[in-house]
């Protein structure tokens, strides 16, 4: 089971919530029977403005995402850092460009599915 929480405030909260949930849903539903917490925080500004940060490991995600964009490019960072939280959970943890391509590439599949 995800537990899914946020804070911080973005345009169209409830509609970026709801993408979140549909993205996690998309790579976990139903499959995950361990406890796993994800926390989601909206910041203004991230170090070395970054567009977002993803960390964690089997058991718990934090991604971190800066809120200074339209609503089609904050979803677009939000799935990257979702296929991220999906690589650690996973245990796909493997070679940093490897995981870094497939989070390129599935980022987009993930804003036209869902967005």
């Amino acid at each position: 089971m995800i537990i899914i929480s946020t804070s911080g405030k973005v345009k169209n909260q409830e509609r970026v919530e709801k993408f979140i949930y549909d993205c996690f849903n998309h790579y976990f539903l139903s499959q995950l029977k361990r406890h796993v917490d994800v926390e989601i925080i909206f910041k203004s500004r991230l170090e070395e403005n970054a567009s977002g940060w993803c960390t964690g490991d089997t058991k718990e995600i934090l991604i971190e995402i800066s809120k200074n964009s339209n609503e089609q490019l904050l979803c677009r960072n939000i799935a990257h850092e979702i296929v991220h939280a999906k690589q650690f959970l996973r245990g796909e943890n493997g070679n940093a460009e490897t995981m870094e391509e497939e989070a390129l590439e599935q980022e987009s599949e993930l804003v036209l599915k869902y967005l």
